[in-house]
């Protein structure tokens, strides 16, 4: 009997969520086979798209390489672009190969839709891929451009009205990036902001109508307050080179609009004769088979599924990832021949909206909050799922994205906490004054050895070559070193000898130095307490954490081969030493 056959078409939330789900159930079974097929190399974070759109990171910080993602997990990545699926044979067909499946996964998400609107696929800008994000960040910066140029008044309007079409998430946030971005855009091309015009046009009567409305009357506040106009009951009804009409009748002179309102699922469903609802999705069963075939399972943007109150599921990212879980739990039940199937049943813990950088509102199971709170909150959220797919390094990247480098300038709140930490430095640099600062704690290290530190257990309390307490030291600090240090004076001096060789070795040898550096800023702050430890000394231990082994040091191969051995375990739950990839 062969191999069973799992196949994953695309590499969005939900797609990926299946795959780490089967490869947990399977990665010890050498008789099932997971393959997850995309057209991009990489996992795009498309929640955090506006970000690129709106120029606050490079494009680079919502892409997540997937050979990176399945490394050391049993799912093969295939990067290839999917042209049909044969139902009755059970086989995909891809540009360059074709592939037999025992169970199909459909993940491949969702796209922009028009509504038949006139004009919105030809003239406006979606929001729903990079690419799109690129096309709008590209499109905003040749606006400003051209108004520096443009001595016409009507015309500087026209290429300074930027219109959100559709006021839910994805519009609200694209809008809090146009906020910050056109602000630092007007100063560069040395635009009066006066002259820049943001508007939101949705045809509901409110915006973000899925939120409470404590959290919405905030949103419109801060969007007001700088300026932005919110246009409610107000649908576009059809959009030009130069213009976008509304059903009353009015329209504006603009050269973008940014359609946000629209999704469907990908058209690519249509292909697969699979039963459809209106917008492409596939009709499941409440184990989120496809009524049609058991062995095709819809998920995420995909799938039409209901919730306890027979309400379609709308496309968060939660749900995708619910979905995920549901379809994966019983594809290995069934290959397991467990006749048990879990019912998919929602729960969603809470949604989040950034208008910016630095305002965001959020309702988390059902407590509201706003402002820096909300934001980092969503930070912590994005962490969180980046660590699950990524790891830490993947984390690490966020951070920087977001918080060491900046792609247009931060606004003034973020600037005095963070810009100070933009200056770049190669380690190479940092190797003279680690080497040097190893041989300050070997020597310290060697002098105590040759006192008899490790033998005699009197050196502390006498003071002979350290003296523990000074005329200015806390009066916690001096309590401690009476009651505890003193009354064990051998233990301790053992552990600040071995700790100096310990420092020393990271130094020397440039293995583990962000440890020796924590351990070196701790003893000089425990020297400093006690009235004989020089402040340069503590400063100067702070840029070894910086990565200051990696030149000149072992780190250099360490870190590498320990972020293989974290991944690995993270995917696995067990350490492999021999990691060839």
């Amino acid at each position: 009997m062969g191999k069973t056959s799992i196949v994953i078409l695309g590499g969005g939330y939900a797609g990926i969520e299946a795959a780490k789900k089967l490869h947990k159930q399977f990665r010890k079974d050498p008789d099932v086979s997971i393959t997850l097929i995309d057209q991009n190399p990489f996992h795009g974070l498309i929640t955090e798209l506006h970000e690129v759109a709106g120029y606050r990171v490079e494009e680079d910080s919502v892409k997540i390489p997937l050979t990176h993602i399945l490394q050391y997990t049993k799912t093969e990545f295939i990067q290839d672009r999917v042209e049909r699926v044969d139902l009755k044979n059970r086989k995909v067909v891809l540009r360059n190969k074709e592939l037999k499946y025992d169970y199909l996964v459909v993940a491949t998400g969702s796209e922009t839709s028009s509504f038949g609107i006139p004009g919105i696929e030809e003239h406006a800008f979606s929001l729903w891929s990079l690419d799109d994000a690129l096309r709008i960040k590209k499109q905003i910066r040749q606006m400003f451009e051209l108004a520096q140029k443009e001595k016409n008044i009507e015309k500087r309007k026209e290429l300074l009205t930027f219109v959100v079409g559709g006021g839910g998430f994805t519009g609200v946030e694209m809008m809090g990036e146009l906020i910050q971005w056109t602000r630092f855009l007007a100063k560069e091309y040395k635009i009066d902001r006066k002259e820049v015009r943001l508007i939101i046009a949705e045809a509901l009567p409110q915006i973000l109508h899925s939120l409470k409305d404590s959290l919405v009357k905030k949103a419109v506040r801060f969007l007001e307050k700088h300026n932005v106009e919110i246009m409610t009951n107000s649908p576009i009804v059809e959009v030009t080179p130069d213009s976008v009409s509304f059903k009353d009748g009015k329209s504006l002179k603009t050269r973008t609009v940014i359609w946000t309102s629209g999704v469907q699922a990908n058209s690519f469903v249509k292909e697969t004769g699979l039963s459809l609802t209106a917008r492409n999705r596939i009709k499941v069963n409440r184990y989120l088979q496809s009524v049609d075939d058991p062995r095709v399972y819809a998920i995420g943007d995909n799938a039409y599924s209901l919730d306890e109150e027979g309400n379609g599921v709308p496309p968060f990212v939660e749900a995708a990832l619910q979905t995920a879980d549901v379809a994966a739990y019983n594809i290995a039940n069934d290959i397991k021949g467990i006749k048990e199937k879990k019912e998919f049943k929602p729960k969603f813990h809470g949604v989040m909206v950034s208008i910016g950088s630095v305002y965001a509102v959020a309702d988390i199971m059902g407590f509201g909050m706003s402002w820096i709170f909300a934001t980092l909150m969503k930070h912590l959220v994005n962490l969180h799922y980046i660590f699950e797919v990524g790891g830490l390094e993947s984390c690490i990247e966020y951070l920087k994205h977001h918080f060491l480098t900046r792609a247009r300038r931060k606004p003034v709140l973020l600037e005095i906490g963070i810009d100070h930490f933009n200056a770049r430095s190669r380690s190479f640099w940092l190797a003279i004054a680690r080497i040097i600062l190893g041989f300050v704690w070997l020597f310290s290290a060697f002098d105590k050895i040759s006192q008899g530190w490790l033998t005699v257990g009197d050196k502390l309390v006498s003071g002979a070559s350290l003296q523990l307490i000074g005329p200015n030291s806390p009066g916690i600090y001096v309590w401690f070193v009476e009651n505890v240090i003193y009354k064990n004076p051998l233990l301790f001096q053992v552990a600040i000898t071995l700790t100096e060789l310990f420092i020393a070795a990271t130094f020397l040898s440039g293995a583990f130095t962000f440890l020796g550096a924590v351990a070196a800023i701790f003893m000089n702050i425990n020297f400093y307490l006690s009235g004989t430890g020089d402040l340069y000394l503590l400063v100067a231990h702070i840029p070894m954490l910086g990565g200051a082994g990696r030149a000149f040091g072992l780190d250099h191969y360490l870190m590498p081969y320990l972020k293989k051995l974290l991944r690995y375990w993270q995917k696995n739950g067990t350490i492999k030493l021999n990691l060839r990839k």
